[in-house]
């Protein structure tokens, strides 16, 4: 008789159940650890995946929130400029800048000659735009004073358009004064903003 089999024959009623056992361990290890293991190490990686997809939900939420919030002061600041600093109607704007451009006129010691008003619409906006077409006299370094005053005003005043030009015929002692013609636009509100 073969080692083996003597030794199976002695010891049998302990070897099977072992054998018995230990083969129900590998089908047990094959049939559920194994899967299990694999769906641990997906349920791991699922999770790694939400946690960073969470996060990235979080930032994007984040920055909307911070966008929303951006947009609403700038549309608030927009109404207010809108509403505090333009004019509301053409005849005001026109008076005001009329009224503003005369005494800027005469602080900086030049003649305010003439001034011509006009007003568009802007294209795909609730603004439109007064012009003047304005003429001074005066010499050069008042004319400077006087851009100076119109570009550092709390008006909005735009200076749209400058030409200096010598008068041909000027009386005696004005030598030096030129005549300076420019375009001097601002805004205002023509429908409620949307």
């Amino acid at each position: 008789m073969n080692l083996w089999r003597r030794i199976y024959a002695e010891h049998r009623r302990v070897l099977l159940p072992l054998l018995v056992v230990a083969a129900a361990n590998v089908v047990l290890f094959v049939v559920v650890v194994l899967p299990l293991g694999r769906s641990v190490a997906t349920a791991e990686r699922d999770a790694q995946d939400a946690t960073l997809n969470l996060a990235t939900a979080r930032q994007l939420d984040r920055q909307a929130r911070n966008a929303a919030a951006s947009r609403d002061r700038a549309d608030r600041e927009l109404q207010a400029f809108y509403g505090d600093v333009l004019p509301s109607t053409f005849v005001v704007a026109e008076r005001t800048t009329r009224r503003w451009l005369q005494q800027a006129a005469r602080d900086a010691g030049l003649e305010y000659r003439a001034a011509n008003f006009t007003w568009e619409p802007v294209r795909e906006s609730p603004l439109s735009r007064a012009s003047a077409d304005v003429t001074l006299r005066g010499r050069y370094a008042d004319i400077r004073r006087f851009l100076h005053a119109v570009e550092a005003a709390d008006e909005f005043l735009v200076v749209e358009r400058l030409a200096l030009t010598q008068p041909a015929n000027t009386p005696q002692g004005t030598a030096g004064m030129l005549e300076v013609s420019l375009i001097v636009s601002t805004f205002f509100v023509t429908e409620p903003a949307r």
